[in-house]
């Protein structure tokens, strides 16, 4: 989300210097922010926050009189009661000790000096953000609490005679998951004499109906979160619609929900759970009473009241429930038909435009970004199988490559970590050297199992640390991991022959590099001016646009040897995949 979509946001700055303030208020105007407010003592600030709370704080750790971790102990920044107020603390200081004790104190990030523009603005966009999504939530908990209560009020003006049924409505609350939250309702429901069974349904993404809970005496067939038989279902829905339905028990219409015990149900009442998104599921009762029809319409209010509250409290988590089945179809449709294809593009010298390798990377059918779609795979569970499914389609067409040249291929963790995928698939490769990419956006939570597993696919796969200098992970996963390529993020190629900041960071990791043995990739290479500069700080690799775009490996001969400006490849997203 783009700073100018929160230009309103209120942002206090507290540093004793002078300069840092300016620095910070222009970096922030610059950004899109307007109300912006400067102290240079941390009690001015305390003041300032009794006054008017704002929607971020920059504290400088070091300032007299009350520093920036007095102004956390007096904040209390955790207190269950206050909002969540996002601190950025600012220090100078190379030791870890005081960003410990200020993040121990409740401060939510820091930034070091001297300030990265581009950091700072992404730190407080990201922490305005999440400020952001706290009060939509908030909101989004009055809007659920007042639905409850109008769901009490209307039970409790027509069905005065359940008034324990009143007060179990007025303890239903959201649980940590859907199947709690079902499981609480069901049980309060089940409560009401007479009903035999209870069960609360919820609809799929693919429209199947599946059982969150259920109270009471049950098929043994039935299983929470096991879909029911279609057949069933589609009879459900024949008599239900969008309606509650009371009507006879029947073994084509109870079955999931008959008793073990020799007094079968008589009546059983089915309550459609829907939202303004669409149908939800439902809420599933029954009796073993005489007169079950008459009992069941008579109590059909509290049902009805019932069911109101348990759309209310379970749309967020069944809602989301199918947006993950959808999102998981869907990578399952681009498994199935291979709905992808690689493209390559080269890695160069810089100097001679003599190519050493190729990136593969991969473009989706339907023209979904391809960091997109391997996160929504991700996120699915099907990460590791998408990973495996493009790396085995780019293995196979790079056969068309020159095969004296290397091939660079995406990985996640997970993948490598993998028992069993890294070794079956990459065992495709022939003789070709590989070199795996591991992004700095990716998380490595033991470096040494990791090195562990890079060492058990052979000395002919080498692997590099992606998006180098776009964050702090990147330059730890170069001195945990010691890769044979650094790739330098775009955000330091791009315009680098006109930028005095740029130049000194790369030359700075050239010189580290230099004395680690490790080489660099420059990213994103687009104009002939950072190509030049870009070597004269003693890069020696790069890809971009200006020296060849991705596109199919049968366009890269075994003649094309060398890539540059006028290289003729097709035009092709530079996203990598």
């Amino acid at each position: 989300m783009p700073l100018a979509d929160m230009s309103g946001s209120l942002v206090y700055v507290a540093d004793d210097v002078a300069a840092n303030r300016t620095l910070l208020e222009t970096i922030l105007r610059r950004g899109g922010l307007s109300d912006i407010r400067l102290f240079a003592d941390g009690g001015d600030l305390l003041d300032a926050i009794d006054e008017v709370e704002p929607d971020l704080i920059l504290l400088d750790l070091r300032m007299p009189v009350v520093d920036g971790l007095e102004v956390l102990r007096r904040l209390d920044v955790r207190r269950s009661d206050r909002a969540f107020l996002p601190i950025i603390v600012l220090t100078a200081e190379s030791s870890p000790e005081p960003r410990r004790a200020a993040l121990d104190l409740g401060a939510t990030d820091y930034v070091t000096k001297p300030f990265d523009a581009g950091e700072v603005l992404l730190r407080v966009r990201n922490l305005l953000h999440t400020r952001a999504l706290h009060r939509a939530l908030q909101e989004r908990n009055v809007d659920l609490s007042g639905q409850v209560d109008v769901a009490r009020e209307d039970l409790a003006d027509r069905e005065r005679e359940w008034a324990d049924v009143a007060r179990a409505l007025a303890d239903l609350e959201t649980r940590e998951t859907s199947e709690k939250t079902a499981n609480a309702i069901c049980n309060e429901l089940k409560r009401i004499s007479g009903l035999s069974s209870v069960m609360i349904v919820a609809i799929d993404a693919g429209g199947r109906a599946v059982p969150l809970a259920f109270d009471g005496d049950h098929d043994v067939r039935v299983g929470v979160n096991r879909a029911l038989p279609e057949p069933l279902v589609e009879q459900w829905r024949e008599r239900v619609g969008r309606q509650p339905w009371v009507g006879p028990w029947s073994p084509a219409l109870g079955t999931v929900l008959r008793r073990l015990r020799a007094d079968p149900p008589t009546a059983m009442a089915i309550l459609p759970m829907s939202s303004s998104q669409g149908m939800l599921g439902a809420l599933v009762a029954m009796t073993s009473i005489h007169n079950g029809i008459d009992y069941l319409t008579a109590r059909l209010p509290v049902l009805t009241s019932f069911g109101a509250v348990a759309s209310a409290l379970l749309a967020p988590g069944i809602i989301e429930r199918q947006r993950h089945g959808a999102t998981r179809a869907e990578v399952e449709a681009v498994l199935i038909d291979r709905a992808f294809s690689p493209v390559f593009q080269p890695v160069v010298e810089l100097s001679t435009g003599h190519v050493i390798g190729y990136e593969a990377l991969s473009r989706f059918a339907d023209g979904t970004r391809p960091d997109r779609r391997f996160a929504d795979a991700a996120a699915v569970g099907l990460g590791i199988e998408l990973e495996a499914a493009t790396i085995t389609a780019a293995l196979g067409a790079a056969e068309a490559l020159p095969g004296d040249r290397w091939l660079s291929l995406n990985v996640s963790p997970e993948f490598l970590l993998d028992p069993v995928r890294p070794h079956s698939v990459l065992a495709r490769r022939g003789q070709r050297s590989l070199v795996l990419e591991i992004t700095e956006h990716v998380a490595i939570e033991d470096y040494v199992r990791f090195r562990a597993a890079v060492e058990t696919l052979g000395s002919s796969v080498g692997f590099a640390v992606d998006d180098a200098g776009s964050g702090y992970a990147s330059f730890r996963h170069i001195l945990e991991l010691r890769p044979d390529y650094v790739k330098l993020d775009i955000g330091l190629v791009r315009e680098i022959d006109r930028d005095d900041v740029r130049q000194a960071l790369v030359a700075g990791i050239v010189y580290f590099a230099e004395r680690t043995g490790c080489r660099l990739i420059a990213e994103g290479v687009e104009t002939e001016g950072e190509r030049a500069r870009l070597q004269r700080l003693g890069v020696q690799y790069g890809q971009g646009f200006l020296l060849a775009r991705p596109a199919r490996a049968d366009t890269w001969s075994e003649g094309a040897v060398n890539a540059g400006p006028s290289a003729a490849t097709e035009s092709t997203a530079a996203r990598r995949g």
